[in-house]
Parts: structure tokens; C-alpha cells; sequence
């Protein structure tokens, strides 16, 4: 059975209870997630955190990788971000316990000093908690299913292509209300662009928009076609 090393500077009360207890020896991973690069501290049984380190993306997965070959119990945790959950999915097909938690205020000393490094080290040792029993330790966000992400995915994007829209049509809408026109509902719409009585530079000015406006539409529709296909196998097991 496989002992930890004790660390001689042991000073915090993690370290204190690692070597009291005679914890096991697993490691604890606290991830500052960037769009090119991890931010990482390690922690191993109730040792102090290890100095932060910086990886590539796919450096972090090798090395994480050589870490869990060992034979020992690993953990992780990060804030979820807008770069999605893969990172969490890579993590527990190599077999590591990987958490993803809401975003929340690492500073608990109140030093009004953030870095890279102080929030690696602040997820750890929440990590840490988390891992010896305190559940309130870690705010835990649900990792959705690769296809409830991509559905979210759409949602999204049809949500932006209709606030899109909304905006040129109502630019249009106070084209017209600027020159002494009165306004009209859906003005970029065929039939009713067709049948507008506005003056030719008026209709020039209107046409710069129209045909953007008839594409989102177009998209938008696509959009929401593949959300209710996605939304029928729900619907019948319910």
C-alpha cells in the first residue's frame, strides 16, 4: 500500500489533517481554464498545493494522462466558462473525477489580489474539502449530454439571429417614422415590401436591410426546425 511522503513545511490545515488521518495519497487538480492554455495546481493526499503550472491544452491531457497511469485516485475541478464542458469530458474518459462549478469569489482572504495561479490554488483547496466529505465545498454545476450541449449550441445561436433581426427590422421601422411615414409591421417581408408606398430613395434605403432580414429568417427557420426534431424523442418517452 502505497504511503504518502510527508511534506516537512506542512503548515495549512489540509496539511495537518493529511498527516494525522493518514490519508490516502489522491490527487487534487484545481484547473484555471483559458481559451489556449491551463493553469494547474496540483495537490497530493493533504500535502500543500504545488507550485501553479502552465499547459498547452493538450500538454495538460498528457500530463494528467502519466499522473492517473500511476494507480492513483485523481480528482479535478474548474469554473465553467463560455469554452463549453470537453474539458471535463476528456478528463473522466482518462478516469479522473472531474467537477465543473458555478463561478464564484476565490479571494476568501479578501486580498483583492487575482491571478492565475491564486484561483488554481483556491479551487484545490476547495477541492481538497470537497473530496474529505464537506459537500458545501464545491458549488457543482450538472455536465449536460454532448447533445443537450449542442441543442443549447442552436438555442443560442437562434436566439442571437432573432434579436439580429429585431434590431434591423425596428431600424427600418424608424426609417420610416423619421421621414413622416408611418410604420409597418414586417415592412422586409415580400408581400408586404412589395406593397409599400414609400418614395423610390426611401425604398433604396429600406432594400439595403431587406434582404439580410429574408435570409435570417431563412435561418432562423432552419434553426428552429432542428430544435423541435431534437425536442420529438424527448417528447414521446415522456
Amino acid at each position: 500500500m502505497n504511503k504518502c511522503h510527508s511534506n516537512t513545511e506542512l503548515s495549512s490545515l489540509e496539511g495537518t489533517r493529511g498527516q494525522f488521518n493518514g490519508g490516502r495519497c489522491a490527487i487534487k487538480l484545481g484547473i484555471d481554464v483559458h481559451q489556449d492554455f491551463y493553469v494547474v495546481v496540483e495537490q497530493v493526499g493533504g500535502t500543500n498545493p504545488k507550485p501553479a503550472q502552465r499547459f498547452h491544452k493538450q500538454a495538460f491531457l498528457h500530463w494528467a494522462a502519466k499522473l492517473k497511469q500511476s494507480g492513483a485516485e485523481m480528482h479535478a475541478v474548474y469554473e465553467a466558462c463560455g469554452f463549453g464542458f470537453s474539458l471535463q469530458r476528456q478528463l473522466a474518459a482518462l478516469g479522473i473525477d472531474c467537477h465543473v462549478v458555478c463561478p464564484q469569489k476565490l479571494d476568501e482572504r479578501n486580498k483583492r489580489v487575482k491571478t492565475d495561479s491564486l484561483d488554481a490554488k483556491a479551487l484545490v483547496l476547495k477541492l481538497d474539502r470537497f473530496v474529505q466529505g464537506n459537500r458545501d465545498a464545491l458549488a457543482i454545476v450538472r455536465v449536460p449530454t454532448e447533445e443537450e450541449e449542442q441543442a443549447r449550441a442552436i438555442h443560442r445561436q437562434r436566439e442571437q439571429l432573432v434579436g439580429t433581426r429585431k434590431r434591423l427590422e425596428a431600424q427600418g421601422r424608424s426609417l420610416l417614422v423619421n421621414h413622416g411615414l408611418e410604420p409597418v409591421q414586417n415592412w422586409w417581408k415580400p408581400r408586404t415590401f412589395a406593397a409599400l408606398a414609400v418614395p423610390q430613395r426611401m425604398r433604396e434605403l429600406l432594400l439595403n436591410s431587406q434582404p439580410i432580414l429574408l435570409a435570417l429568417q431563412e435561418k432562423i427557420a432552419l434553426l428552429t426546425l432542428q430544435l423541435q426534431s431534437a425536442a420529438q424523442p424527448t417528447a414521446r418517452t415522456g
